[in-house]
């Protein structure tokens, strides 16, 4: 065991593992986030927000510079300085945004969100894919019921407040319930849609929808661009590592990004070398609905490429996760690699907090899921800006078997 102790008394986390592979010096870095309207300028604030936590966690220096807009691509990227005053690391960071199609989605009129919501529905539930939830995480299963029911339950408030109203006979009949029914209605809806997000996620199960029946020609032109621009990247300048990181419903798109990405690559006789890393992903909303072919086909050429390593964290604290499920497996897909494919680690986010920091999140789901690209309080085997930042590589992380459930769980490294 080799280590350094941090300001908090616990090991920084370098041991061998058996894996010898020199120290990361350069890495790219491109991340797709969920179905959010935040843009890149909103995710690099929250990064610099992030990082002083990261510092502080590991007794490091990580700087970032100012990012650069490439606004044709729908890319930011900005430059990450890593030193733990052993080994320095500069990662490339570039956020892969679709802010501006969540919002052209929002930006429609309700009825046609609400039309597009209940189609979307109504194909999860009689195609059997609801079912196929249930049976692959109970939790995610009720996280796609949750906008339906909270619907259904509007409408029970505004016919409670309907009968009420009507109890007292007011004059002009029907009129005056029926008024206050809408009203009640209409503000309770408002108030789920602020505070929990309820016109959005009805936007987000139309958009999975669309997009898995290949109706979303904006998102598909948005990954051809991104694979174009990333393939000339990589040809420019060499990495060390590459990462291609998907959380959320970006769990799904980067897979396709991986796909047409290694297309280009392999078209153009290059080499393909690259680690997917999807944390928190959804990707199973796509590719258990029978009519994701097109994905089930993308996703199982993936495995034929040596090069490609796929690594996927999940956690039972976040509904919005597919928990202890093998994402490729689950999608009725085989593959004769040795390895596996991905690699599954299932992470504890009370380990990865302090108390007082964990008992703020763990009932806000939202916040919870956001927990896998934010910062640790605590050392832990994750922590997503020593994976994207740090001189480790990825397929060097692991679990310390001597770790146990206390959570003083290590990071795997060659030391300089």
């Amino acid at each position: 065991m080799v280590g350094d102790e941090t300001s908090s008394g616990v090991t920084l986390g370098v041991y061998m593992s058996g894996i010898s592979q020199p120290a990361v010096r350069s890495r790219a870095v491109f991340l797709i986030g969920g179905y959010e309207r935040n843009d890149a300028s909103g995710f690099f604030r929250r990064i610099v927000r992030e990082l002083a936590r990261f510092r502080t966690c590991w007794n490091v220096d990580a700087q970032m510079g100012e990012p650069h807009h490439d606004t044709n691509a729908h890319i930011a990227t900005a430059f990450i300085h890593f030193d733990d005053k052993r080994s320095g690391c500069v990662s490339e960071l570039s956020f892969l945004s679709f802010d501006d199609i969540v919002k052209k989605d929002g930006a429609r009129s309700l009825h046609q969100r609400l039309v597009a919501y209940v189609l979307a529905f109504g194909d999860y539930v009689f195609s059997g894919t609801m079912l196929r939830f249930f049976a692959a995480n109970w939790r995610f299963a009720l996280y796609f019921l949750y906008p339906m029911l909270t619907l259904l339950a509007l409408v029970w408030l505004g016919t409670v407040a309907f009968r009420l109203v009507g109890a007292f006979d007011p004059p002009g009949g029907w009129i005056m319930p029926a008024a206050v029914g809408v009203a009640v209605v209409v503000m309770s809806a408002r108030f789920f849609s602020r505070r929990y997000f309820l016109f959005h996620l009805m936007d987000l199960w139309s958009f999975s929808r669309e997009h898995l029946h290949c109706r979303r020609q904006d998102m598909d032109a948005r990954l051809d661009l991104w694979a174009e621009v990333i393939s000339e990247r990589l040809a420019g300048r060499p990495y060390d590592e590459v990462l291609l990181v998907g959380h959320s419903t970006g769990g799904a798109l980067i897979l396709d990004l991986a796909y047409l990405l290694t297309e280009r690559l392999r078209q153009a006789d290059r080499h393909v070398d690259f680690e997917l890393l999807t944390v928190g992903s959804t990707s199973l909303k796509v590719a258990l609905h029978p009519a994701a072919v097109r994905a089930r086909e993308r996703l199982q050429t993936l495995p034929a490429h040596a090069g490609i390593r796929w690594t996927e964290f999940q956690a039972l604290t976040d509904i919005i996760n597919f928990y202890k499920c093998d994402p490729y497996a689950a999608a009725g897909l085989e593959h004769q690699r040795k390895d596996s494919f991905p690699r599954q680690f299932q992470v504890r986010f009370k380990h990865m907090l302090e108390p007082d920091a964990y008992r703020r999140i763990k009932r806000n789901f939202f916040r919870v899921h956001y927990q896998f690209i934010s910062a640790n309080s605590r050392p832990y085997f994750y922590d997503f800006f020593m994976i994207c930042c740090g001189p480790q590589r990825l397929q060097d992380v692991t679990v310390d078997p001597n770790g146990g459930e206390s959570g003083q769980i290590t990071i795997s490294r060659e030391v300089a």
